[in-house]
């Protein structure tokens, strides 16, 4: 049996004033997940969601903006035989002029009405759906 390979991200479970919560779609993928991404060698978690979110949608935010909700590892839903391992924090933002860019192809907003009938990435389903609806 082959060992799974690991992948450490941070992401970021962003909300509005409404409190929809904010999920994007890769280019390369089906499934829509936290923004965020991959930590870079010597980078904080901290650091790699500030960096990955102004990358793929050009927030600008600092380490005051961000809190640590938790840690949970599930199993990668675009890579074979990987586990991903995340960092995730809560970010609330009031602008919700959202510009993609890098990888990603799009975003969207989920509602508690609509958040269902969206496929999702096992991360975002197992871990931030059941405390972002707790925010209600």
């Amino acid at each position: 049996m082959n060992t799974p390979n690991t992948i450490y991200l941070a992401s970021a479970l962003i909300t509005d004033k409404n409190n929809r919560l904010l999920t994007v779609r890769k280019k390369t993928s089906t499934y829509y997940m936290m923004a965020g991404g991959k930590l870079e060698l010597g980078e904080t978690p901290e650091q790699a969601l500030i960096r990955e979110l102004n990358e793929e949608l050009h927030l600008i935010i600092t380490s005051k903006d961000i809190k640590l909700l938790g840690t949970h590892s599930t199993k990668a839903v675009n890579e074979a035989n990987t586990i991903v391992t995340a960092h995730i924090y809560h970010l609330a933002i009031d602008d919700t002029d959202i510009t993609v860019s890098a990888e990603i192809a799009e975003a969207k907003w989920l509602t508690q009405e609509n958040y269902k009938e969206t496929k999702l990435a096992h991360l975002l389903e197992e871990f931030s759906i059941p405390i972002w609806l707790r925010l209600f």
